[in-house]
């Protein structure tokens, strides 16, 4: 249930006497002491003079409730920390009652030494006086008043004499003091700045036989209605007496001495939860208070806000799931994915649900859902069973089986470990060593040696591939190998990085510029490095006739060969190049080769064979076309397991967040399993296997909206813990 809102004080005044309707009983502040204290002061009791305060008022310090003790119904105090009056300011004072009607506002004024010049009211005197009282002196007492200010009842300016920066002074006439009200004090200065206001409080007459409240009708409504109609049953209502809806006082229809009618807006019908209702009679006699409940219209569609826990492993018991949201009306329903759960409504911001076991025995991404009895179902919450999600942008990512660790790397935009190579555990997401090459860096394209010794980072925004020793201090690398620099172009980063099979010192490198420099990214072509050094020969755009374009490169299993695709195009080529100890030469240019889009290539060490992100399977040395996956997107193979893997999108998840994990026979190309993603944040760049049986892939981030619902967020990590069955999206 909510917590009752914070009514306010109706009050009809005109110029600068009040007159009219006199509101509703709430808590008075008429003083407080000390109204000013010395910045850096010891700590001290405040001491707040008033009415109307009962067991359980609180003096609030800038709105927020202190310890209190309540010495009467006319005193309270509190203790004040010398930390709140560290620095100098100005404070507001209030006392609330435990119905949440709250007083008007006195201010302490913290100095910061003799010569503050901080305008403010700290405060008046007299500040109470019965009506129908003569015409009388109002002293201000403040800080940083100057000849010419004028104390001001309810914002009309009255003549003032000017005493001191601390003082002044008025005649409040006594047209002003002829019925029960609250008058508004402040001190304006000649531009009309105004000070914070101080209530002066005249009172009434002698009260009578409070009424007696014994029914509402109705007592209950749904929220989210246009109004309600409702009507006070009770004794010793007259004329004038008012009926009083959490704390504020509602435009009332005398009925008779037993009967009082209003009708409560929509806008104080918002909110599910309890509001207290009671009379007041024009002699300031209450009633007792009676409750008003609002419940959830069933009608209203939910809201979700989180879950609780939001994963679990595959083959877990059976758990309680925690539901935090909005509008959960009586007979609410908790879904996981089309599973309707035994739900219990704890409040209307709140339900828990049993999930069984038999929900959690396979790898899945679940939509947690929650839907009133007459409503649409709520946003979706994902829940991941056997599944991890790593919530920072990622341009890289490589498993290491020697050490059970994934390396990532991430850009300098992520909202996690910026600029930075991290090993990670994908499971506990626990980070094992950060490698952070500085602000800028950009790291990006990673590459793991055959014999795990090095591990290869590309900084984009260095111009170089720094190599890390994984034997030695990690996340430290050992030497920098500069990529070059294009005399009209810029300096080249790597598009694509490859260790040679055969020495783990010698890599090879598909050199790029920006898209924004050059209309040709694989400006640089592919070069060879020995541990810094560069071998001669290089195949490039520059270096060759027509657009030779090594976007995504492999080396053949033993490093004689390397093997290079063109994806920034239409044409796909597939290249053929040989290696030496002067460098690279083309032996072969294959256009029209791989469809596009076609992000890498990868050589899977079992098949001896070469495959595409589009599905295309591709004998390298012959360049002959041995076969295709009916699937595209980006892929990894497993020749162990006899498996590839794709994360992409069917014809009809097009412009949705909605993506596919698809498992294929890595020799007969037919389907394995499936697993449906409902809700994948970026898209697919890049996917590894790991562990016995893991996947993982990173997601680059969406700039441009084209998809529902939009998902413009940083790209992701998704890692999953095992295989997978075929299934339905839920």
């Amino acid at each position: 249930m909510k917590v009752s809102r914070i009514g306010f004080l109706v009050l009809l005044m005109f110029a600068a006497g009040c007159g009219g309707f006199k509101g509703i009983v709430t808590p008075t502040l008429s003083a407080i002491s000390p109204a000013t204290v010395m910045a850096g002061s010891p700590g001290f009791t405040l001491t707040a003079t008033g009415s109307n305060f009962i067991k359980g008022t609180q003096i609030l310090w800038n709105g927020v409730a202190q310890a209190t003790t309540v010495l009467s119904n006319t005193q309270l105090s509190a203790t004040i920390s010398a930390a709140q009056i560290a620095n100098p300011g100005t404070v507001a004072i209030r006392a609330m009652k435990p119905d949440t009607t709250t007083s008007g506002e006195m201010t302490l004024t913290v100095t910061g030494g003799s010569g503050s010049q901080t305008f403010s009211l700290t405060s008046i005197n007299p500040y109470t006086v019965a009506a129908g009282s003569a015409a009388l002196t109002l002293t201000a007492t403040g800080v940083g008043f100057a000849n010419g200010d004028s104390i001001t009842l309810n914002g009309a300016a009255i003549s003032t004499t000017f005493d001191s920066a601390t003082q002044v002074h008025a005649t409040v006439p006594a047209t002003s003091l002829a019925a029960a009200c609250t008058i508004q004090v402040a001190v304006q200065d000649a531009s009309k700045n105004s000070t914070n206001q101080l209530p002066f409080i005249v009172t009434g007459g002698t009260a009578g036989t409070p009424p007696t409240l014994t029914s509402l009708s109705p007592n209950t409504s749904y929220n989210n209605v246009p109004s309600v109609a409702l009507t006070a049953n009770g004794t010793g209502f007259v004329s004038g007496s008012v009926i009083v809806w959490n704390g504020t006082a509602m435009q009332t229809t005398f009925v008779s001495s037993t009967e009082l009618t209003t009708t409560i807006p929509g806008t104080a019908l918002t909110m599910a939860g309890t509001e207290n209702v009671f009379v007041l009679n024009p002699d300031s006699t209450v009633s007792n208070t009676l409750p008003f409940t609002i419940t959830v219209n069933p009608a209203t569609t939910p809201t979700l806000t989180n879950i609780s826990p939001t994963k679990t492993a595959v083959g877990s018991a059976g758990f309680t799931l925690t539901l935090n949201g909005t509008n959960f009306a009586p007979g609410c329903v908790a879904y996981f994915g089309t599973d309707a759960l035994p739900t219990t409504v704890v409040s209307d911001v709140q339900l828990t649900a049993q999930v069984p076991a038999s929900d959690l025995t396979a790898v899945a991404e679940v939509p947690v859902t929650a839907r009133n009895t007459q409503s649409n179902a709520s946003n979706p919450i994902p829940f991941l069973v056997g599944m991890n999600i790593f919530f920072g942008e990622v341009n890289d990512l490589l498993w290491d089986p020697a050490r059970n660790i994934m390396y990532i790397s991430q850009p300098g935009t992520s909202s996690k470990n910026p600029d930075t190579v991290i090993a990670i555990d994908p499971v506990s997401l626990s980070v094992q060593w950060t490698y952070s090459p500085g602000t800028g860096s950009e790291p990006d394209h990673l590459a793991l040696s055959a014999d795990e010794k090095y591990l290869y980072v590309g900084l984009d925004g260095n111009g170089t591939v720094e190599r890390l020793d994984l034997g030695n201090q990690q996340g430290v690398p050992d030497i920098s190998i500069p990529l070059g620099t294009d005399s009209n172009l810029g300096p080249y980063y790597a598009m694509d990085i490859e260790v040679d099979p055969v020495q783990s010192t010698t890599i090879a490198v598909a050199r790029g510029v920006p898209p924004i420099v050059s209309i040709v990214q694989a400006a640089g072509g592919v070069a060879i490095y020995d541990n810094a050094t560069q071998r001669a020969s290089v195949i490039s755009p520059t270096t060759q006739a027509g657009d030779v374009l090594l976007d995504t490169i492999q080396w053949s299993l033993d490093g004689t060969a390397i093997y290079a695709a063109n994806n920034e195009n239409y044409e796909g080529d597939f290249y053929q190049l040989s290696v030496s100890a002067n460098g690279v030469a083309l032996v072969s240019d294959h256009p029209n080769f791989f469809p596009v889009p076609n992000l890498r290539i990868h050589l899977d060490p079992s098949t001896k064979l070469l495959y595409g992100d589009d599905g295309l399977v591709v004998n390298p040395a012959t360049a002959a076309q041995t076969g295709n996956f009916v699937s595209s997107g980006v892929m990894v193979t497993d020749g162990t397991l006899g498996n590839a893997y794709f994360v992409g999108q069917s014809a009809t998840d097009i412009q949705t967040v909605a993506y596919e994990v698809e498992s294929f026979n890595l020799n007969k190309y037919s389907p394995v399993a499936q697993l449906s993603l409902y809700q994948v944040n970026g898209l697919p760049q890049h996917i590894v296997r790991w562990g016995s049986d893991g996947l993982a892939f990173a997601t680059k981030k969406v700039t441009n909206c084209v998809v529902s619902p939009c998902t413009i967020q940083d790209g992701r990590m998704y890692i999953i813990y095992g295989p997978f069955v075929t299934q339905t999206a839920p």
